[in-house]
C-alpha cells in the first residue's frame, strides 16, 4: 500500500503569503470600486433559481430571495386603495 504523497511547491511560503496578499489587496479594492458605483444588496440576500413545468415545456425563473424582510410592511390603510371612477 502507498502512502499518500503531500503536493510540494517550488515557492517559499513567504512568497506565497505575499502573493495571498497582493490579491487580498486587490479582491478589497474591487469591493470598494463596485460599492462606490451604487447600491449593494445585503448580504443576506441571494438569487435564486427555480422551474415551472407549463404546457410541457420547463421555464426558468430567477428571482432575489432574502432570509429576512427587506421592505417595510404595509399596513392595512396602505394595502387599500381607494379609486372613484
Amino acid at each position: 500500500m502507498s502512502t499518500p504523497k503531500s503536493k510540494q511547491t517550488t515557492q517559499p511560503a513567504a512568497i506565497r503569503g505575499k502573493q495571498i496578499q497582493g490579491l487580498i489587496r486587490q479582491m478589497k479594492q474591487k469591493i470598494k470600486k463596485i460599492e462606490r458605483e451604487g447600491e449593494v444588496i445585503p448580504r443576506e440576500v441571494h438569487i435564486i433559481r427555480y422551474q415551472v413545468n407549463r404546457n410541457q415545456k420547463l421555464y426558468y425563473y430567477y428571482k432575489l430571495q432574502s432570509a429576512s424582510p427587506i421592505f417595510p410592511m404595509a399596513t392595512d390603510s396602505q394595502k387599500k386603495l381607494n379609486i372613484n371612477i
